[in-house]
């Protein structure tokens, strides 16, 4: 559900300059905040979506994706942790960004797969891909670069037993039995005309920012990262019984419903002022590489507990994954 209280006017600085936030949406344990562009941000049209033009080529050997951008024109950015459904294969993932100019094909050597053997697609879904739920993130990029594609197995195993399902490192033993509840995010967090990013909180504490190039892309991946990535984490919390941190509407003296509705929004208001807050701390950290550059580039984030990657062309960033585990 969206909370129509947003009003402010803010523009992040620092990490995420040229973005403004927008009206908080909330369902069970997850904060969603949009981000929209503001300011003198470029529309970054050259840039298409990987659900569109981001094409698996063959599996090369275990642990090695061929990828191509179909698109005749426009680059493709493969967001981090992208997994792909394969029929007759075990499904894999990556381990960060990648850049495919149009028409590249691209072999990336340091893919996992993400099941530990073969058999078990989730075949009731819809979309191409997913990307990784946000407890195995972390393990994922630290392990960018390396070529065993078992490497992974041991985190699935670990991510899987917090969700109280049987051990093994197929991630399909997680997503069939939670799919019905995952897939609840797909609609209950709506993409928002103009977005092109978010910012995630579960159970009140931020765990991730995400940003994409322009709003069409982010309208193919937003849900995705929804659904497989913070919604698998919201119902973490939820399982180990953390608590929504809420603003209590002070009801003392109330004296008419117009009185409740302004005391609402005031209350929803504050709330959405101390996410914006959180979401500015973070931007103000002392991130790598924020100076100006030339061409197109991926930078390596990492910050105490925060660990990502973005992507710059020139001066400005275009595409960004950024996040933290929840701690339960």
């Amino acid at each position: 559900m969206t909370r129509e209280n947003m009003s402010t006017k803010r523009v992040f600085q620092d990490l995420l300059a040229g973005l403004r936030p927008g009206q908080l949406q909330a369902w069970g344990l997850l904060d969603v905040m949009p981000l929209f562009p503001a300011g003198e941000r470029g529309e970054h049209a050259q840039f298409v979506s990987p659900l569109e033009h981001l094409k698996v080529v063959r599996v090369a050997s275990y642990g090695t994706l061929i990828l191509q951008n179909t698109a005749k024109q426009g680059t493709v950015i493969a967001p981090m942790h992208i997994g792909f459904f394969q029929t007759g294969a075990q499904n894999h993932a990556t381990s960060r960004a990648l850049i495919l100019k149009a028409g590249q094909t691209l072999t990336a050597e340091d893919c996992f797969c993400i099941q530990a053997a073969q058999g078990g697609y989730l075949k009731e879904a819809q979309q191409r891909f997913i990307i990784l739920p946000l407890g195995l993130r972390t393990a994922a990029l630290a392990q960018r670069g390396q070529k065993s594609f078992s490497r992974l197995w041991g985190e699935i195993d670990t991510h899987n037993r917090r969700y109280g399902i049987a051990r093994g490192g197929h991630l399909e033993r997680f997503l069939r039995p939670y799919f019905h509840r995952l897939m609840i995010y797909r609609h209950a967090i709506e993409i928002v005309p103009g977005q092109v990013g978010a910012a995630y909180f579960v159970a009140g504490n931020l765990v991730g920012v995400e940003v994409a190039p322009n709003a069409a892309y982010w309208a193919d991946v937003g849900p995705i990262l929804n659904i497989y990535c913070y919604g698998a984490a919201a119902l973490l919390a939820e399982r180990h019984q953390l608590k929504a941190e809420r603003q209590v509407v002070d009801l003392e003296g109330l004296t008419s419903i117009d009185d409740l509705a302004r005391r609402l929004a005031k209350t929803r208001e504050q709330e959405a002022l101390e996410r914006c807050n959180l979401i500015e701390a973070l931007a103000r950290l002392p991130w790598p590489d924020t100076a100006s550059g030339s061409g197109l580039r991926i930078i390596d984030l990492a910050q105490g507990e925060w660990a990502g990657q973005m992507v710059k062309e020139g001066s400005e960033m275009v595409y960004l994954s950024l996040f933290r585990d929840v701690v339960v």
